[in-house]
């Protein structure tokens, strides 16, 4: 999703209203300037009072629109599509306001007023749209805001139809490379990647085999990238798929996750608003944990280090639990701690090792502060800033050191197609479990991304936080 995408859809909301709203008063004005034409006026309903009324039913119609689909986020729309809906939701509207005059004819003083609002709100949402439309098709054209594409060409008829209709900017693609259907695509989209940049893949040719598809599958999901195909024999899941045409020729688009789109505008705005309040009600305690860490070793109270996230690396906080000349990092024991964790490390048995990850069990570097910290999960407020500074995530897979994570990235990179997360499904398994394995984290994590929904989000923060305060923790020190 671009953010030109995401601009484009939330600025048409206020137009919607802008353009239902003036469709309202204009009806309004021209029943009091037509009496010679349809007869006197029989009410006595001031402007301010209508608009009153516009704004308890124009709020149902965005309502209806949204139900339909009209505010689904891609990057272009076919006039036809933005039409029919246009028609139903304003038509849905108009039969509403009919049942209320029904029941209150004070509520629309005239069923002129409600026909010719009906008849100009599709007419001004139309106008609305299409400039919109327009404005973004210019953009593209200056080349703001296009898709970069690769297309996986093959023969027949198809590809050529597609690479035709892709040329033209205004339909919101840049081909960035058009690479043949190989087994040497996977390296190429490698490089491209590396150097160009890609957003989305498509793969033209109908006929190439279920492993190609699935190849070139992987890696787009790996990597957080849209994939989409001509269809053949491809066997989807009905769940995760969206149904799109070229000129005619049908196109089938994987969803990555249910996060991309508005899910991601929902997610985000749920970080905010629960990191926002966690921070403003944790302050105090975080004062007094920040006094004893300083208090119980020397050293800076929080821990910075680097973690792998979402698409690049970030600066991870957290309240230090260990000696300060212990801990990993530049800032703090640098290479002399670096060498005492490998000989800890070696100590390490296949029971306390989980894949690429590793786990101590009665850690010696950490403090007595640091273990009650660990074991309550308090270090990890301050990562609270994380989530509001848009580098983590109230919910998902949890965040690794780098050097974790290039063990695994090439086989499960598809827990880093979303931010990394506070809570998650992983961490809750892992409050009763602490050494659970490694495996199971992927499989938790990768359910959750194609799963998502906001109400599953709100119940694993309750679920997270209840288990924190009430549910008693094994006596494992890891």
């Amino acid at each position: 999703m671009k953010r030109t995408e995401l601009l484009f859809n939330l600025i048409s909301i206020p137009v919607d209203i802008l353009m239902l709203a003036t469709a309202g008063i204009v009806s309004f004005y021209l029943r009091l300037h037509s009496e010679q034409y349809l007869g006197p006026v029989h009410y006595n309903l001031q402007l301010h009072d209508f608009i009153l009324v516009l704004a308890k039913v124009i709020p149902l119609l965005l309502l209806v629109f949204a139900l339909l689909g009209l505010y689904k986020l891609r990057g272009t729309r076919r006039f036809i599509h933005e039409f029919n809906r246009i028609f139903v939701g304003t038509s849905l509207g108009m039969l509403f306001a009919i049942v209320l005059f029904f029941f209150d004819q004070s509520i629309f003083p005239s069923r002129f007023i409600i026909l010719t609002a009906w008849a100009l709100g599709i007419v001004f949402i139309l106008f609305g749209r299409i400039v919109l439309k327009r404005i973004q098709e210019a953009a593209f054209r200056f080349g703001y805001g296009l898709h970069r594409l690769i297309v996986i060409d093959g023969s027949g008829s198809e590809a050529g139809v597609i690479e035709n209709f892709l040329s033209n900017k205004s339909h919101g693609y840049k081909v960035v490379g058009e690479l043949p259907n190989d087994d040497s695509a996977i390296l190429k989209l490698e490089d491209i990647l590396k150097t160009t940049g890609i957003d989305e893949i498509m793969q033209s040719n109908p006929h190439a085999t279920s492993d190609q598809n699935l190849a070139l599958l992987q890696f787009a999901r790996k990597r957080g990238l849209q994939f989409s195909f001509v269809p053949n024999l491809f066997e989807v899941q009905r769940n995760v798929i969206e149904l799109d045409n070229f000129k005619g020729i049908p196109i089938i688009k994987l969803k990555n996750t249910p996060l991309e789109g508005w899910g991601k505008v929902i997610k985000r705005l749920l970080d905010i608003v629960a990191s926002l309040i966690c921070l403003i009600i944790t302050a105090p305690l975080s004062l007094v944990i920040y006094i004893a860490v300083r208090l119980n070793s020397p050293g800076p109270g929080i821990y910075k280090h680097v973690r792998s996230g979402y698409k690049k690396e970030f600066q991870f906080y957290k309240f230090r639990s260990m000696f300060t000349h212990l801990s990993t990092g530049k800032n703090y024991g640098d290479e002399k701690a670096a060498e005492v964790l490998h000989e800890l490390l070696e100590q390490v048995t296949d029971e306390d090792r989980s894949g690429p990850l590793w786990k101590i069990k009665d850690d010696p570097r950490i403090t007595s502060v640091g273990k009650f910290l660990r074991k309550t999960k308090l270090d990890e407020i301050p990562q609270f800033w994380n989530v509001l500074i848009g580098n983590m995530s109230m919910i998902g897979p949890r965040p690794h050191m780098p050097e974790q994570v290039e063990k695994y990235r090439q086989h499960y990179g598809r827990v880093f197609s979303i931010k990394p997360g506070i809570f998650g499904l992983t961490q809750i398994a892992q409050l009763t479990r602490p050494n659970l394995p490694f495996e199971e984290e992927i499989r938790l994590d990768t359910y959750y991304i194609e799963n998502w929904s906001l109400i599953w989000d709100i119940k694993i923060i309750i679920k997270s936080f209840y288990m924190l305060l009430f549910t008693r923790k094994p006596n494992d020190s890891y």
